[in-house]
Formats: C-alpha cells, sequence, structure tokens
C-alpha cells in the first residue's frame, strides 16, 4: 500500500497538515532553502499561481526550510526557465509552468524544452471555451459545425498564434470545415469582435467572458480540456460531443531534470496536499482555472502531448519556419 494510500483515510485538513517529513522517511529532504523561480514579472498569473503555492506551503508548514522566491523574468520566460534548466540534478529549484514554458522553445532558440525538466504536477488546467453570442442560433458545437460546413464562418481570439487560435484550428481541424481567425490584440478587443457581431465566435480563456456570460450575453459552447472544468461543470467538452481533441494550458510544477525520484515523489505528495486546501480552490476559482490534476509520469505525457499540437498548429499557420 503506498503512503497517500494510508492517508486517505484522515479528514482533508489533518492530511494537510500531515508533514511531509512523515513521507519520506528513507530520504534526507529537505535540508536546505528552496530556491522557486518565477519566469514572469510581478501580478500576473504565472506569479499569482507560484505565490498561491508557496505561501500554502508556508502555512501549512509542508516545507520546513526557507523558501526563496525570485522573479525573474525575460523573453517570454526563457530567462527563468532557463535559469531552472541549467540546475540539472539539484533538488532545490522550482518553478511553474505555463503556455509560454511550451510555446516560447517552439518559435526562439532557447536552449532548452521541457524535456529538460522533471515533471512534478499539473495544478490547475488553463483550457479554453469556444463562445457564441446568446442571440445566436448555435445552441451546441454541432449546430456551429454544420452551418460552418455550408458557409464562411470567422473565429476570433488573442493574437496571431496563441492557444486561441490552436484551439480554433484543432476544432476545425476535428470537425472537418474551414474558417477565417481574426486576430484582437488583447481580451477586451475579442470581447468586442463578439458582441459587435464582427467574428461568429470566439476562443477565449473562461475568465475573460464570463461576465458576459453570467449576464447572459454569451453561450459557451464547449470547452476544450479532457474533461469537464470543475469550474464550469455544466459545459460539455469538445471530446464528449464528438470532436476528438483536447487543449490547455499547463499551469504546473517542475523541477530541474535528472531530480532524483524519491525527490520528485515527495513534490507530487507534497503539492496533492496543497491542492487540498481551501486557499487552493479559492485560487481556482477566482481565476476561472479548472482543478484536474495530473502527476509525474502522466504530467510528462500531458506536456508532449500539448506540445505536439502546439508545435503542428504553430506549422501550419507559419509561426514555426
Amino acid at each position: 500500500m503506498s503512503l497517500l494510500k494510508k492517508f486517505v483515510v484522515l479528514p482533508v485538513m489533518a492530511a494537510v497538515l500531515t508533514s511531509p517529513l512523515t513521507l519520506a522517511k528513507d530520504i534526507d529532504y529537505p535540508t536546505k532553502r528552496l530556491n522557486y523561480t518565477i519566469a514572469f514579472g510581478p501580478g500576473g498569473g504565472n506569479d499569482l499561481m507560484s505565490r498561491t503555492v508557496v505561501d500554502i506551503l508556508k502555512k501549512y508548514k509542508l516545507y520546513d526550510r526557507n523558501i526563496r522566491v525570485d522573479n525573474l523574468a525575460g523573453g517570454s520566460g526563457a530567462v527563468g526557465f532557463n535559469h531552472v534548466a541549467q540546475q540539472a540534478g539539484n533538488p532545490y529549484h522550482l518553478t511553474s509552468t505555463s503556455g509560454n514554458f511550451l510555446g516560447t522553445p517552439l518559435v526562439s532558440n532557447t536552449g532548452w524544452t521541457y524535456q529538460d525538466f522533471t515533471p512534478i504536477g499539473l495544478l490547475a488546467q488553463d483550457a479554453m471555451f469556444i463562445v457564441v453570442r446568446a442571440d445566436s442560433p448555435y445552441q451546441s458545437a454541432k449546430d456551429f459545425v454544420e452551418h460552418a460546413k455550408q458557409n464562411r464562418v470567422t473565429i476570433g481570439g488573442t493574437g496571431a498564434a496563441g492557444p486561441e487560435r490552436v484551439v480554433a484550428s484543432l476544432f476545425a481541424e476535428s470537425a472537418g470545415f474551414t474558417y477565417d481567425y481574426v486576430p484582437s490584440q488583447d481580451g477586451g478587443g475579442m470581447v468586442t469582435s463578439l458582441t459587435s457581431k464582427s467574428v461568429d465566435a470566439i476562443v477565449a480563456n473562461p475568465s475573460e467572458v464570463s461576465g458576459q456570460i453570467k449576464a447572459g450575453n454569451f453561450r459557451p459552447l464547449a470547452y476544450s480540456e479532457a474533461q469537464r472544468s470543475t469550474i464550469y461543470k455544466q459545459v460539455p467538452t469538445f471530446k464528449e460531443q464528438g470532436y476528438d481533441f483536447a487543449f490547455s494550458l499547463p499551469r504546473g510544477v517542475v523541477m530541474p531534470k535528472d531530480v532524483d525520484k524519491d525527490v520528485q515523489q515527495w513534490w507530487v505528495e507534497t503539492l496533492q496536499r496543497v491542492v487540498d486546501t481551501p486557499e487552493w480552490k479559492e485560487y481556482l476559482e477566482t481565476n476561472s482555472l479548472s482543478g484536474n490534476t495530473v502527476w509525474g509520469d502522466d504530467f510528462a505525457k500531458n506536456l508532449a502531448a500539448t506540445n505536439a499540437d502546439f508545435e503542428r498548429v504553430l506549422t501550419q499557420i507559419g509561426a514555426i519556419k
């Protein structure tokens, strides 16, 4: 029986408050300060997630040594992620992943890829909705596809080569229709493109359209994660509507490569306690993120599949030469 299974009979908070040292009695870890590198500047999504994790580690005494947090921004994440990648074998470095963790090495010569890290866990899924106006005739993804196969359709998103474009392309490829993509400079412009009827639909992060959905102005047709969002449980996935793809940005935690397997498992079990806390659940709800988790080697497979889809679509649209 695994050590984790021994604890499932305890109340959630009791499991959280149990020191991870009791889970790793056979390894002398941790004995040093933890260095948590944030590859982006203060105030952004990656910074918020990272500091939420660190705050929970401290509050519940899940790491009983000091924790140093540094923002090492530059090159769309390249500088900070490179710093951690250079610490191969060092078990006292962590960083949080984002879309740029995959996207930046695909379009720039960073000297590292996701394969140069030890995967710990995918703590949150940052997936996308395809959204239409509430007064449109489309009640489901199938309705939209049937129209798109007979008519020219336009789909909007933020940026020319971001995750919105990837999701739109995977949807069109899976369903067998063509579309014109209309990029906006930011989320506000994207929302306006739909309200003004400049586009037929938009692909958007839930946080960007949740207000319009709650107000009854927009209707989400599908969600791009493999499972339904833990926040928006009423919205079906593309997969369950017959379109065989899934795509979400990885909000997870990784370490440098060549970290000992026992240390990797120590962090898997520790972060499983982090995501069981009320503070983490509040973070997910506040930021419209799904809490479906993936751990260890399964996280590595998730990164590989997401990276492959990202690379293929970016190549098709000419973002990768």
